[in-house]
């Protein structure tokens, strides 16, 4: 059966509908109505008004407008679904309507079809078969909602690698996003007000089939309270060529999802119980006893013939064993499943070769510390990629190559149109060194590993967590200490002063990179952990912090740092010198960036970075074993005299920058007393302040010793 409502204007606003229950009337105004002037023209006629999503739901006293008088036989007595369709096909309605007779005891249906005016009898005729009265109800005006696309654009979905914000121009008011609430009241009133109970659901929505009673009966059972449905988003893997929508594909569910969906269903009760209909709850309505429903929405549904891919990242999905259960009881066909996983490599196994892989340019004088370093701790496998070395970089890598002790890669950046760390790890991930290694890190010549068990050797950090299967890293910002002139000893040895532990701001602070089992967890390498996880893998991740602790699983996708609730630095850190001397940052800022190539490192940068608060010596436990590494390098066939080369190299170009104006204004203005009173301040200030710059800390406060608890930020500066 098909029905139309026509909205007419009346009281300078949109008059949706108008029914007569008894001797009221109720009139739903659509969003923007006046309420002074719709209680200016009924008067006293007017009992009450009542505000609903934007709209107006108004009781009049018969007679004072034109109405319609309600019909409830349709749905007297009756199980009833309620649903609005807007692309949906006529197909899958179908399957959603014999579902829910079957599995959930429904007996009837009203559908108000808001975009398919042309294809209302389309529907009418596939459905016409069931042995359930089916109302088709449509509208003579558009009920969505101007600011989205259409409710069909993958953008929407919540999980979409694109996703659109409130704000988009709407396409098609027509199949724009449901927008106006008050028309759940409507329909309550006009045809639903009798309806043993009702459940409102999306054409998408197939409630989970309960042991107990039906979502119906429990309504039924407690009337005027309603029965929350709880909602999971469910994807197919794929599309079926060259067939039609259906809901039996989606059996797969984001691993990481925490959100959850709401619907409700209620026993209408009388049409002034103080409850009104809203679109995730029934307001005014207390729960039932027993708790809530559940309900799976199927997303191939939702979003008919959007390729999987543009809904949510596949990388996030793995098989929900309850949709795959409620898929193949339901529906005469067999799902499409995920490709079966390859297999996880063992994650308990001794063997622990470590393969660093990193992307340098101009580094020449700290190569041969940083390397000494971590073959002192127990790392001796390195994959470098250099590009547009001017310093004598490459000369020393091409040695300590020729040596084993390395190798060297050039950089593809150029080939591969990406940045040159990005391009590194692409060409990395086809390495025999990095197929042939048992643990993974990324990262760079100005961070060392330290770890703060036995001996600071790698084997202690392994030991200290024997399950885990990636240990990340958080950085400890070392800042110069207030050094100005270019040296090249070891930084470990020059430079001691860094960020407080406890450091949430600048987001810098707490960085980290990520050791990693070579297991086949995750696809690629990436600049501070491994991305594109198997989601397959899911139960073998055990990912830990710098103290040991889980990391939490909302963390695994795409996290870069750690917060209040999961920082530590109890097991390991990572020093990151990223700034060293006042004089060897005027040559990095020279040379560019690996990664954030259009950024430059000036004063903000020195700013963010330049943490000279507390001391730190942790470190020296492995001085004396990285002075023998350091040594033995020294003596390989023209390591020594390269290195020393690279230091002139250094020097020269030191005192190059130096004369032209910019670079000496900011080696200037980082050497001044202020900010290196202001590096001693960092852990003091907010986010904004670090946005802004230094320039937006008062000299009152930079000429003071601020006490523990003090606390300075400044509003958001607009954008230049």
């Amino acid at each position: 059966m098909h029905r139309q409502l026509r909205a007419r204007a009346a009281a300078a606003s949109v008059l949706f509908d108008a029914t007569q229950v008894g001797d009221r009337v109720w009139a739903s105004f659509l969003k923007d109505a006046d309420a002074e002037l719709i209680g200016a023209s009924y008067g006293d006629r007017c009992v009450s008004m009542r505000q609903i999503g934007g709209g107006i739901l108004a009781e009049i006293h018969t007679g004072a407008l034109a109405a319609d008088i309600a019909d409830h036989s349709v749905f007297e007595g009756k199980n009833t679904l309620l649903a609005f369709r807007t692309d949906e096909p006529a197909g899958a309605v179908r399957d959603w309507l014999q579902f829910h007779v079957e599995s959930a005891g429904a007996e009837a249906a009203l559908i108000f079809d808001r975009a398919s005016q042309k294809n209302s009898a389309a529907l009418g005729e596939v459905l016409s078969d069931l042995d359930i009265p089916v109302m088709i109800v449509q509208s003579n005006v558009p009920l969505g909602r101007p600011d989205h696309p259409p409710v069909s654009d993958p953008a929407l979905a919540p999980g979409a690698p694109n996703r659109v914000r409130a704000g988009a121009e709407a396409a098609d008011l027509w199949r724009a996003p449901f927008g106006e609430t008050v028309v759940l009241e409507a329909l309550r009133r006009r045809w639903l007000g009798r309806a043993r109970a009702v459940a409102y659901l999306d054409i998408a929505d197939l409630l989970v089939p309960d042991r107990g009673a039906s979502v119906f009966d429990r309504a039924a059972a407690e009337p005027d309270r309603v029965v929350p449905l709880v909602g999971q988003e469910v994807y197919p893997w794929r599309l079926r060529a060259d067939e039609p929508v259906s809901h039996v594909d989606s059996i797969c569910t984001r691993f990481n999802e925490d959100r959850s969906l709401s619907r409700w269903c209620i026993a209408p009760g009388s049409p002034d119980n103080g409850l009104f209909w809203r679109l995730v709850r029934v307001g005014g309505a207390k729960p039932v006893t027993g708790g809530a429903g559940r309900f799976l929405r199927a997303m191939g549904v939702a979003f008919p013939g959007v390729a999987p891919a543009k809904l949510v990242s596949k990388s996030d999905l793995v098989e929900s064993e309850t949709a795959l259960q409620v898929m193949q009881r339901a529906f005469g066909t067999e799902p499409v499943r995920m490709p079966a996983a390859a297999p996880v490599v063992s994650t308990r196994v001794d063997k622990r070769r470590v393969t660093i892989v990193t992307a340098m340019k101009n580094e020449g004088p700290y190569i041969i510390d940083w390397l000494a370093h971590n073959r002192a701790i127990g790392i001796n496998r390195f994959l470098v990629y250099t590009n547009d070395c001017t310093d004598g970089t490459d000369r020393i890598l091409d040695l300590l190559t020729d040596a084993g002790v390395v190798e060297r890669r050039d950089n593809p950046f150029r080939e591969m149109g990406a940045v040159p760390q990005h391009a590194a790890f692409r060409a990395a991930e086809k390495e025999d060194l990095v197929a042939s290694t048992d643990w993974l890190m990324t990262m760079d010549v100005d961070e060392y590993i330290n770890i703060h068990r036995g001996r600071g050797h790698i084997d202690d950090l392994f030991d200290a967590v024997p399950d885990a299967n990636l240990i990340s890293m958080p950085w400890r910002l070392f800042g110069n200490g207030h050094v100005h002139a270019f040296d090249p000893a070891p930084v470990t040895q020059q430079f001691h002063f860094c960020a407080n532990a406890f450091c949430p701001k600048p987001h810098q602070a707490w960085g980290f990179k990520t050791l990693f089992r070579n297991a086949g967890l995750f696809r690629r390498l990436s600049v501070h952990r491994p991305r594109g996880m198997r989601p397959q893998a899911v139960e073998a991740i055990n990912w830990v912090n710098g103290s040991g602790q889980p990391l939490p699983p909302d963390m695994w996708q795409s996290a870069w740092r750690v917060g209040t609730g999961s920082w530590g630095y109890d097991l390991v850190s990572l020093n990151h010198y990223a700034v060293r001397s006042a004089e060897s940052f005027l040559v990095k800022r020279d040379r560019g960036r690996v990664n954030h190539t259009t950024r430059d490192q000036g004063l903000a940068y020195w700013f963010r970075m330049n943490h000279n608060a507390v001391e730190d010596r942790s470190i020296a436990r492995t001085q004396e074993r990285s002075a023998e590494e350091r040594a033995s390098l020294m003596r390989l066939p023209g390591v020594q005299d390269a290195h020393d080369a690279s230091i002139e190299w250094h020097r020269g170009r030191i005192k190059a920058l130096i004369q032209v104006p910019e670079h000496r204004a900011l080696y200037d203005a980082i050497t001044s007393p202020r900010m290196e009173k202001l590096s001693t301040m960092l852990g003091h200030f907010g986010t904004n302040v670090f946005l802004a710059g230094p320039h937006v800390v008062p000299d009152e406060i930079v000429s003071k010793d601020p006490a523990d608890d003090f606390f300075f930020t400044v509003k958001r500066q607009p954008a230049d």
